[in-house]
């Protein structure tokens, strides 16, 4: 009886141990906000703008901390230094991406951007690199420049809906690309039905929005009146599919009717049995790229539009640059480009103010790794707080001022003496084997269309009150809005 009595005993404080320490820092990782039982970090995890108190704590708790979400770890990294030499120079043990029970329910585990290493990823991103690489990108310019030049149309004639021009325009320019469809008009087409489904996406994505159900696995339990992102994630899985699915099938059907127009998914589809490629994983290929092209173009033109109205003189500055190269009589070109340094200096400055995904996609390690004397376990979340890279005040002078001249002077924006081993201007494409393949098309369409925009309006805000100076930009400022207003200089 008493040797049951202790065996119970053991057992009962063996589990209650392992619970207590559940949410507690193991000796040996990188130093971070105080856990509490059980619970970790997981009360202080913000449900909006989380890479905002994970800046803070990077100040407080330097280039690299953890964070504990019960027995789930989670490393923030924002020095470029350890960035390069974790993330990048060690891609091997870092290409996979953590178990999302979301995106498994919402995209069956074959959204590249979220899929978890292995053979499926790399027939994906084999594929998409065969249209997404730099030389292929050249072949999509003449599709830029005509959607870029209907963008200049529409906004004359409409410039309060800039918002929906800018997310038309891109979305062409990817759907023209890969599926062979352009979408001319935004309302009832293939454009606006992505804008509204890839807005749900992001949402659903968000770090700290919905209950963790990855960490309480528990939570899948939970009936879906209590849990909205069940809701939201069957929603997205419909939306998603019938587009991208129709998208699909109506290439597909060209193909049958001898109507080919070169786009991309039409090699796909030739070739789909030699790939290794299942339906699914064709139609999600297909609408990742739309997702990564469109959404990330669009993100940025909008966020361009805020910064340059409540910059006036940078407006003026770049604009001046522009006409005295180019001049009235001829639209800006790609190539333009290399010869308009300021110009350059406000694109790189619009991705360092406010990049289009302050904490990048995470990382998830396949093994235990070490960095800077800090241990590292497997099955670790990495993220890289991009935000924090660019508002480092150890890098730059006045990070909270939109300043594109900074750029004049250093490669990165840096001000002097400033450590820039491991920087990069483009962290918002990510790193490491899991850097966005799509940057080229991006860029392109980013740089063009800042080019056309500045060549041919002039922005400002639509309510400036008693605002003389550079109002001040919050975080909520960047969602879609009609604060901005445009007008065409000889208007």
């Amino acid at each position: 009886m008493l040797a049951t009595i202790a065996i119970w005993s053991f057992l009962v404080l063996f589990v209650l141990n392992r619970v207590y320490r559940a949410g507690s820092r193991e000796s040996g990782l990188p130093p971070g906000p105080p856990t509490l039982p059980v619970l970790g970090n997981t009360h202080q995890i913000p449900t909006k703008f989380a890479y905002l108190r994970f800046a803070e704590w990077c100040k407080q708790y330097g280039g690299i901390f953890s964070l504990k979400l019960t027995s789930q770890t989670i490393i923030v990294i924002s020095c470029p230094r350890l960035i390069h030499d974790f993330m990048d120079e060690r891609g091997g043990s870092m290409v996979d991406r953590p178990p999302s029970r979301i995106a498994e329910m919402t995209t069956n585990g074959v959204h590249m951007a979220l899929a978890r290493s292995g053979p499926l990823w790399k027939s994906l991103r084999r594929t998409a690199l065969l249209l997404l690489n730099r030389e292929a990108c050249l072949q999509h310019m003449p599709i830029q420049q005509a959607e870029a030049t209907q963008l200049m149309y529409d906004l004359l004639k409409q410039p309060e809906d800039f918002v929906e021009h800018i997310e038309r325009a891109t979305a062409s320019i990817m759907l023209s690309t890969v599926f062979g469809v352009r979408t001319p008009r935004y309302s009832d087409s293939f454009a606006s039905r992505f804008s509204s489904v890839q807005h749900k996406w992001q949402a659903l994505l968000e770090p700290g929005v919905h209950l963790p159900v990855d960490i309480f696995s528990a939570l899948e339990y939970i009936p879906e009146r209590w849990a909205s992102w069940k809701t939201i994630s069957r929603d997205v899985r419909q939306q998603q599919r019938k587009l991208y699915y129709d998208l699909m099938n109506d290439c597909e059907r060209r193909i049958g009717e001898n109507r080919r127009n070169g786009c991309f998914l039409e090699d796909v589809i030739d070739q789909q049995g030699m790939l290794g490629l299942t339906t699914d994983m064709v139609a999600y290929l297909g609408g990742v790229c739309l997702e990564g092209g469109a959404g990330t173009a669009a993100i940025s033109l909008q966020k361009f539009v805020l910064c340059i109205s409540r910059y006036p003189d940078v407006q003026a500055r770049a604009q001046k640059e522009i006409d005295d190269f180019i001049g009235f009589t001829r639209l800006p070109s790609i190539q333009d480009i290399e010869h308009l340094p300021y110009a350059q200096a406000v694109i790189k400055e619009v991705h360092r103010f406010y990049p289009i995904a302050p904490l990048a996609v995470p990382h998830f390690t396949t093994v235990d790794e070490s960095i800077d004397g800090y241990f590292i376990p497997k099955g670790s979340v990495i993220f890289m707080n991009v935000y924090a890279v660019y508002h480092s005040e150890d890098s730059y002078e006045q990070p909270e001022v939109f300043m594109p001249e900074r750029y004049l002077g250093s490669e990165f924006g840096t001000k002097p003496g400033a450590d820039t081993t491991g920087f990069r201007s483009d962290f918002h494409f990510g790193n490491g084997r899991r850097i966005c393949p799509g940057i080229h098309l991006a860029n392109n369409a980013i740089i063009m269309n800042i080019m056309n925009l500045l060549w041919g309006f002039n922005f400002s805000i639509a309510d400036k009150g008693s605002h003389d100076s550079p109002v001040p930009i919050q975080p909520e400022d960047f969602t879609p809005t009609k604060t901005v207003q445009m007008q065409h200089p000889a208007s």
